[in-house]
């Protein structure tokens, strides 16, 4: 197997290779034959053996995965050999044992480029604190990528005398330094995650002053707080003025992570001191801590800002930790801004919920008129409380008809069951169309969110009514609410003499919920003398066999075969074969087949064959 390993190159098949590979897997089990397996495969890369280069590049990962120190000198030797040297590197890296360490530092000096930037990462890996003095001398080195390499392996090895190499390479000024700041920084980090948190606390301190890069700084502020949590709240506080941008944030962001009324007090206390871009990351910071006692005057305060961005922050903020007293200036500002601070106004107005909000809001709608009301109005229908439900209701049967269409649309996300008698009763009231319309729609809406609805006190209202255009909003109501027990009125209203009323009826059973009305549609698409309507029965008839029932894809098939026989547009035609698909059969296949000798509708014929065909037919 090693002879044909020997002789191997790219061209072979790579059969040798995956066999010995099994074999190697097999020894490692018992471990037993390791060593002479290893001292055949040093063998093949001994001077004057007759391996191809391949042949050796394989057997040097092998060597990588068994390799002990008896394996070092053959290692170190190829570490010379520009084809094997980064084998040899990283199996030199593998091997425990002080030897390979003393090969890595030995050709250290000896190599260049990237042999010697491989023998540095291997050092690094290794943690070798001996190759400390031979990387520093490198970190001088005119090849950036060596400098770096070395600075790097240093900031790994995370030792005492590491960190005072680069605490010495720091003082240094120059185009290098932010580097070797990163390497300090980084060798502070690996010394802190062994243990020794004060070695690592001097270096942090030392790179969070203000003569530092804000890059540097702010890694600098985050590795305190990693070592000293609250304790580093003082010298986040102290660094707050910064004239850096990116630091501020920074130490925000730090101190908004700690639990604590201490550090809500600081941000109060600095907000004043800040620049506007401080200011506005202040009071987001401020506002997910959610302290209102503290939070909401300076809000309160930064809304009196003249940069609109300061005041959109502050109103943002409000809506997270705003309450009843917030309700009146919030809505205000909705009423009289514009662009982002209306937005932010109107958001926070809808989500604020402290402490009477919901009662300062339906006080606040009874009292107030124009724009100012319609803002508090469209905040209840966001907010969707019972509580404000009532002051909504009151408002929708006032004279304000632009409040009473706002509170109408409001109250279909608020208003519950119990609001639909008031509800009803402002739908009789009204007499403006399209209001009305909108108040049947909230009222339908409404009455849809009991577990059962309730449909009588539309029904007693609907028996009496004289007036045409009440009967047909309140027929809307019963289609939308789709109410069995409305089923008798809606069917007398199909055969009633007002072709206005009948028509009602028809658009009220195509909104039913089931399809229950089917035969009563069906009979007007038969036979109904106005054509008019039995175009609006026969599509109502199709939208009803879609409608989910407990019918068999039988039937279903059966009810689409007589609505076919009605129709005569194509577009009923083409709402029909869509129906198909839905009832895979091979009767509906058979239908579809047959549609397509239909020039007006073969394309449609075709699409629902194939539907039919690609899920299978039963």
């Amino acid at each position: 197997m090693l002879a044909r390993i020997a002789a191997w190159d790219s061209s072979q098949p790579r059969d040798p290779l995956y066999e010995f590979t099994n074999f190697l897997r097999e020894a490692m089990a018992s471990k037993a034959e390791l060593p002479q397996i290893e001292s055949r495969l040093l063998r093949m890369v001994a001077p004057g053996a007759k391996t191809s280069p391949e042949g050796k590049d394989f057997v040097c990962r092998q060597i990588s995965v068994i390799g002990t120190e008896a394996s070092v000198p053959a290692m170190a030797r190829l570490l010379n050999d520009p084809s094997l040297a980064e084998m040899a590197r990283y199996t030199l890296e593998r091997i425990s044992g002080p030897s390979a360490g003393v090969a890595l530092r030995s050709a250290l000096p000896k190599v260049s480029g990237k042999t010697q930037i491989g023998i540095i990462n291997a050092l690094a890996a290794r943690r070798d604190t001996q190759a400390v003095p031979a990387l520093k001398s490198l970190i001088s080195s005119s090849d950036t990528a060596v400098s770096d390499a070395a600075l790097a392996a240093l900031a790994k090895i995370g030792s005492a005398t590491s960190l005072a190499v680069l605490k010495e390479a720091a003082k240094v000024q120059g185009p290098r330094r932010e580097s070797v700041l990163r390497a300090y920084l980084q060798c502070a980090d690996t010394v802190a995650a062994a243990g020794d948190h004060p070695a690592a606390r001097s270096v942090y301190q030392q790179l969070s002053g203000p003569g530092e890069p804000a890059a540097i700084r702010i890694a600098a502020l985050h590795g305190l707080v990693s070592v000293d949590g609250k304790s580093a709240i003082p010298v986040l506080a102290k660094e707050f003025n910064t004239t850096d941008a990116d630091v501020q944030a920074a130490i925000i962001r730090l101190l908004n992570r700690m639990p604590g009324a201490d550090v809500t007090a600081i941000f109060a206390t600095q907000y004043t001191n800040l620049s506007p871009i401080g200011q506005i990351r202040l009071l987001a910071a401020m506002a997910e801590r959610g302290d209102t006692a503290v939070t909401l005057p300076v809000a309160m305060q930064a809304l009196k800002s003249s940069i609109p961005e300061v005041r959109t922050a502050a109103l943002r903020a409000i809506g997270r930790v705003g309450d009843g007293t917030s309700v009146q200036i919030l809505a205000e500002m909705a009423a009289n801004t514009q662009g982002d601070e209306q937005v932010a106004a109107r958001e926070s107005l809808g989500m604020i919920r402290g402490s009477g909000a919901d009662t300062a809001i339906a006080a606040a709608i009874v009292s107030s008129t124009g724009n100012l009301r319609l803002e508090l109005i469209r905040a209840a229908g966001e907010r969707a409380s019972p509580q404000l439900a009532d002051a909504q209701l009151k408002v929708a049967q006032g004279q304000d008809r632009n409040a009473a269409q706002a509170a109408i649309r409001a109250l279909r996300s608020a208003a519950g069951p119990e609001q639909a008698p008031a509800l009803l009763d402002a739908v009789l009231k009204i007499s403006n169309v399209g209001e009305r319309r909108e108040a049947a729609l909230t009222l339908a809406s409404v009455m849809k969110r009991a577990a059962r609805p309730v449909i009588e006190p539309v029904l007693s209202a609907y028996q009496p009514a004289r007036d045409k255009q009440t009967r047909i909003i309140l027929i809307d109501v019963m289609g939308q609410v789709s109410a069995n027990e409305a089923l008798p009125s809606l069917r007398a209203a199909l055969k009633d003499s007002d072709a206005d009323i009948a028509r009602a009826a028809i658009l009220a059973l195509t909104a039913w919920a089931s399809a229950e009305p089917f035969p009563d549609l069906l009979e007007i698409a038969r036979g109904d003398s106005n054509p008019t309507r039995q175009i609006l029965a026969l599509r109502a008839c199709i939208k009803l066999i879609a409608v989910p029932s407990e019918r068999s894809r039988t039937d279903s098939v059966g009810l689409v075969k007589q609505v076919w026989r009605l129709a005569k547009q194509q577009a009923e035609k083409r709402g029909i074969l869509a129906l198909l698909p839905l009832f895979p059969t091979p009767e509906s296949l058979r239908m579809a087949d047959a549609a397509a000798a239909d020039p007006s509708v073969a394309s449609e014929a075709k699409a629902a064959a194939e539907s039919i065909r690609a899920v299978g037919v039963e």
